[in-house]
């Protein structure tokens, strides 16, 4: 029998920020992500932490849990006082100052579309090679990423350029087209 483990906090839409806020990348605490997701839906304080399905058996029981997919940060868009509350929160170990608002927003989007089809997606380190793809069909159309061969299977990287992190997804060579 599988259970599986519902955070006790709610993430607010990906969106482009206005005049007022800025998207931050909250360099955590070790295993203080949802701890900081619940501290920011108490304050108000935008945030997106993308959860990935993790299944464990124990003896003749499986258990399902939600883990982070990037253990160590959180992505919180969030106005000067935010930042400074931020900042000063225990859990936070580093603010990331984010460069490039609507590229962040594009890829934490892809993230967050590719986790709606499968949940028990699995992190890679960076990759910078690759020729950029598209998937043109199947239930991953619209994605962009790279593409790249691991143990001999064709996979599309979607990267997450400011953590430095990857996330993988497994497709036929016949579902891509150039990016």
């Amino acid at each position: 029998m599988t259970s599986l483990q519902e955070p006790q906090i709610y993430q607010t839409p990906i969106n482009l920020p206005d005049e007022e806020h800025l998207w931050v990348v909250a360099h955590v605490r070790p295993r203080c992500e949802k701890k900081l997701g619940q501290f920011c839906g108490q304050r108000g304080i935008s945030f997106y932490l993308p959860l990935r399905r993790d299944v464990h058996s124990y003896g003749g029981r499986t258990k399902a849990f939600l883990k982070p997919l990037f253990p160590g940060y959180v992505f919180c868009m969030t106005d000067h006082d935010g930042v400074g509350s931020l900042r000063q929160n225990r859990y936070v170990a580093n603010l990331l100052d984010v460069a490039d608002q609507a590229l962040l927003v594009r890829q934490l989007r892809q993230i967050e579309y590719a986790l709606s089809v499968d949940d028990a997606l699995e992190i890679m380190p960076y990759l910078e090679e690759g020729r950029p793809v598209r998937v043109i069909s199947g239930p991953f159309k619209g994605l962009e990423g790279k593409v790249c061969r691991i143990k001999g299977r064709t996979k599309v990287v979607i990267n997450v350029d400011m953590i430095q992190k990857s996330v993988p997804i497994e497709l036929e060579k016949c579902l891509l087209g150039p990016g």
